[in-house]
C-alpha cells in the first residue's frame, strides 16, 4: 500500500505533518498485531506537492493518496480508518 501526503505549505498547515506522525505511529501497531492484520509493506511519502490546490480557490487541503483514491480534506481519523480497513484481515 502506496500512502503519500502533500506537505506543500498548504497542507502542512493545515496538519499535514500530524497525519504523519499517526500513519508512522499506526506503522508500529501493525507490526505488532500481525494477527489481526495482513502482512503488507505500507510505504509513506511526504510528497512537497501534490498540485491539487494550485489555481483553485476550493479548500481542499491537506490532501493524501492511499493507492490512487484521493482524499481531500484529509483528518488523521479518515486517513487511519482507510488505511486500517485496507489492511485488517476479513
Amino acid at each position: 500500500m502506496n500512502v503519500k501526503v502533500c506537505v506543500g505549505s498548504n497542507c502542512t498547515l493545515l496538519g499535514a505533518m500530524g497525519i504523519l506522525d499517526q500513519i508512522e505511529d499506526l506503522k508500529d501497531i501493525i507490526n505488532e498485531d500481525l494477527d489481526n492484520y495482513n502482512v503488507e509493506e505500507l510505504e509513506v511519502e511526504a510528497v512537497k506537492c501534490l498540485g491539487f490546490c494550485k489555481g483553485t480557490n476550493k479548500k481542499i487541503s491537506p490532501v493524501v493518496v492511499i493507492d490512487d483514491e484521493l482524499i481531500f480534506n484529509a483528518t488523521s481519523q479518515i486517513v487511519m480508518e482507510k488505511i486500517i480497513n485496507k489492511v485488517r484481515k476479513k
